[in-house]
This record gives C-alpha cells, sequence and structure tokens, in this order.
C-alpha cells in the first residue's frame, strides 16, 4: 500500500488517463459529426451514440473484481485502440465509412469501456493512501477535464478544418499510449474471493451489500436519472449549434467550457481534500446543473448557452468526484468492481434509453425544450439527494458496510 499521495504509479496513471481523455475528446466531437455529415440527422446520430453505451454490464464488475486489474485496464485500452484507428483510417481513405460499421465499432467500444470502468474505479484506492482519496480524485478529474478542454477546443479545429476521420485516429492512438503506460503501474493484488460462487452468486453479494446502505443504494438511481438527462443535450446542441452560426467550432467551445467547469470542480476536490463536505457538496452541484439547464430552456442563444455550459460543468463536477469518493470509503476493496459496474451500467442505461425514446421526435419538436426535461431531471435528482440524506441519518446503514 503507498503511503503517499505522489508515487510512481499514481503519476503514471495520471499522465496516462490524462492523454487518453484527449483523445477521447477529439473522438466525442468527430464521432457527432462524422454520422452527421453523412446522414444529416441528429436521429441517426443519437442512436450511434446509444449503442456505445449499451454494453454497460453489471456482470462485467464481478470479472474485474476475480482479475489482476491490469487485465481489463490494458485490454480495454487496446480494443479501443484498434477501433478507433481502424474507423478514422476507413474514413480518411474511403471518405465515408458504411453506417452500420461505425455502429458495430461503437458497440464494441462499449463493451470494452464496461470493463475499463470499473476496473478504474477499483484502481485508485489501491494507489493512493486512504486519507488522500478526495485530493487524488479531484487531481485526476481536474487533469482529465483540462486534457478534454483542450482536446474539444483542438476537436472543433480539426472538424472545421481537417475532418473528423484525422481526430478518431488520433484517439485510437492515445489509447494505445495509455495501454504502455499501465504496465509501469504496480497494483496490488485484490483480496481474493472467498469462495467459488458463481458469476451470479457474487454479483448478488455486491447488490446486498449496496441495500445495506441507503446512499449505496440511491447512488445508480441518480446516475441513472442524471446521465439520462445529459442525453437530449448531447443530440441537440450539435444541430443548434448548425442552426445558430458557429456550427462544429460552436459546439466544441460550449464543450470546452463544461469541461472548464469540471476541471474547477477538479481542483476545487483537490485542493480542499478531506476538508470537502462531500454530501454538501453534492447538494450543490445539483442545485447548479438545474439552474444551468433552465437557464438554458429561458435563452437558447449562444451567449447563454455557453455561460450554462460552464455552470453545467461546475455542478456535475461537484456530484461526480464526491460521490466517486464515498464510494471508494464506504465499499470494501474486493467488491469495488461490483459496485462501480452497477453505478457505470444505471448511468449508462439511462442515456440509450433517452436517445432512443426521443430519436423520432428531436428533429420534429423545438430545440430548445429539451433543456426543460433535462432541468426537471436534475431537479428530481435534487429531490431524489436530500431524501436519501435524510434516510441515511435516520439509519444505522450510515456507517461503513461489512462484506456479505
Amino acid at each position: 500500500m503507498n503511503t503517499r499521495l505522489w508515487n510512481r504509479s499514481f503519476t503514471l496513471w495520471l499522465l496516462g488517463s490524462a492523454q487518453s481523455r484527449l483523445g477521447a475528446a477529439l473522438a466525442s466531437i468527430a464521432l457527432s459529426f462524422l454520422v452527421l455529415h453523412q446522414t444529416g440527422s441528429a436521429g441517426r446520430m443519437a442512436q450511434t451514440l446509444a449503442l456505445s453505451l449499451l454494453p454497460n454490464l453489471p456482470l462485467a464488475g464481478t470479472l474485474v473484481d476475480r482479475w489482476p486489474l491490469k487485465l481489463p485496464l490494458i485490454a480495454a485500452s487496446l480494443v479501443q485502440g484498434f477501433l478507433q484507428l481502424t474507423v478514422g483510417g476507413l474514413a480518411l481513405a474511403w471518405g465515408e465509412v458504411p453506417l452500420w460499421a461505425i455502429n458495430v465499432a461503437a458497440l464494441l467500444g462499449g463493451l470494452a469501456a464496461a470493463f475499463e470502468g470499473p476496473a478504474s474505479g477499483a484502481a485508485l484506492p489501491a494507489l493512493v493512501p486512504e486519507t488522500e482519496l478526495t485530493r487524488a480524485n479531484g487531481l485526476t478529474s481536474g487533469l482529465n477535464q483540462a486534457m478534454t478542454l483542450l482536446g474539444t477546443l483542438a476537436g472543433g479545429v480539426l472538424v472545421a478544418h481537417w475532418s473528423p476521420a484525422g481526430a478518431m485516429a488520433l484517439d485510437g492512438l492515445s489509447f494505445l499510449v495509455f495501454s504502455v503506460l499501465l504496465i509501469g503501474v504496480r497494483l496490488p493484488p485484490l483480496p481474493p474471493v472467498q469462495d467459488q460462487a458463481s458469476l451470479w452468486a457474487d454479483f448478488r453479494s455486491g447488490v446486498a451489500l449496496m441495500r445495506r446502505s441507503p446512499l449505496l443504494s440511491m447512488i445508480p438511481v441518480l446516475a441513472l436519472l442524471l446521465n439520462g438527462s445529459l442525453a437530449p443535450v448531447l443530440v441537440v446542441l450539435p444541430r443548434l449549434m448548425t442552426t445558430l452560426g458557429p456550427g462544429a467550432q460552436g459546439y466544441s467551445l460550449y464543450l470546452a467550457l463544461e469541461s472548464g467547469g469540471l476541471l474547477l470542480a477538479g481542483g476545487l476536490c483537490a485542493w480542499l481534500g478531506n476538508r470537502l463536505a462531500l454530501r454538501r457538496t453534492m447538494s450543490a452541484g445539483f442545485v447548479l446543473t438545474a439552474l444551468a439547464y433552465l437557464g438554458m430552456w429561458l435563452a437558447p442563444v449562444v451567449p447563454v448557452l455557453l455561460g450554462c455550459a460552464l455552470v453545467l460543468g461546475l455542478g456535475f463536477g461537484l456530484i461526480n468526484v464526491p460521490a466517486v469518493a464515498l464510494i471508494q470509503q464506504l465499499v470494501p476493496a474486493g467488491y469495488l468492481g461490483r459496485i462501480f459496474a452497477v453505478l457505470n451500467a444505471a448511468g449508462a442505461l439511462g442515456m440509450p434509453l433517452v436517445l432512443a425514446a426521443i430519436s423520432p421526435f428531436v428533429d420534429r419538436l423545438p430545440l430548445g425544450m429539451w433543456f426543460l426535461v433535462s432541468g426537471t431531471a436534475q431537479g428530481l435528482g435534487l429531490l431524489g439527494w436530500w431524501w436519501v440524506q435524510r434516510r441515511e441519518a435516520g439509519s444505522a446503514a450510515h456507517q461503513q458496510p461489512r462484506a456479505v
């Protein structure tokens, strides 16, 4: 167990995840506009995004808890790198890639991410002392968002002056670099599985652990609701920015400002560290995100959209960083893969469900209306978070749960 925050493995982890996030930011803009340029339909873009999020399977976390953490981390990076290089390379060579091929790559990339996400959440507590978890999560989030900020700014320029395909190829290279850096990260072995129970039995034991705590039970529900609220925004904004005039560069600037807000949140959490009141900080994040969506609904014009993007990013950062730190503090190491898999699956489920639901209507209804829908979801999330805190305060389950 590392006794200090800044050690070789954590530094390599920071550098690798940061440059990978840079590539992912480039690709997020590139994929949206690649599909939009080839089909001219926001609905088709929504379907592709939905496919990339479908494979988030909770049972993946059960396998993560049984494997050395490096295995899913390196394998997922290699798979995602190969897929992005393939799609980007074909687009550069052919000019257009069949939509079915893009969708297959999105589906397989989502399957790799289903293993990478839980493994990443389980790895960080093994890299730093427990007393530094909040600061480590803040640093990781802040640096990743700084790279996202740089990537979104560069992505708009690449898409506008070069091609979406080039940005996707760069993303593929970033995943391959991350897989190489992961070789130098030292991760202690997870606690061994106590018996040879089936995958389903192990998964149920993780769910039973979550049910012992009102907070752990509620966080996946909130993740489903909040990530679902982002779905209309991801679909509407490229079309809205095109209608208002800025196009791809305006969309990339919006994402850059949102990343800037997330960067501010990560920096705040890293600076305060253990002094940060995690639960109150999450409440503040819900308030900020609801207000940002309300502003975008009331005045869907470029200056307001850009200002609200910064507030929205700050709010989401003040929700995400404390939520991850709380889970890492409450859950034993041998169960982290399962808990983060459930959390990721719940959050990812909200996105494709909403994308599939709105894709027939997004080209027909006023674009600004979708911000009201998202703001309502954020308000419901705030009420749910207040409710679970009241329940937690009156229950013995607020103490750290024991492994079952």
